[in-house]
């Protein structure tokens, strides 16, 4: 019983993480495809310069350096308010994309 408890709690905790990427990629799609490059598919447009999801989520940023960038960005990245669990959707996303 304690077993398939567990097996639940992590099917679960699987769904969870399902969801908060998919929730990201839509995010991602509808706030940066602008500047970035956000999926294998998209072909442009994206600034110069400007890294792709798919290189952030390879790099060796950490998920506090990810959330820095995204709740404090730089020029000419503009400002978009973001709550906290958006901002998890996103980096959740932007994992996807190490493994």
């Amino acid at each position: 019983m304690l077993v398939g408890a567990m097996l639940l709690q992590g099917n679960a905790a699987v769904a969870q993480g399902a969801r908060e990427r998919i929730a990201g990629e839509r995010l991602s799609r509808d706030l940066c495809s602008q500047c970035h490059i956000v999926s294998e598919t998209q072909r442009g447009p994206a600034l110069d310069g400007v890294p792709s999801f798919l290189d952030l989520g390879r790099s060796k940023r950490t998920d506090a350096q990810l959330r820095a960038w995204l709740t404090d960005p730089h020029p000419p990245m503009p400002k978009v308010p973001l709550s906290e669990r958006e901002i998890f959707s996103v980096i959740a996303y932007i994992r996807s994309f190490s493994d």
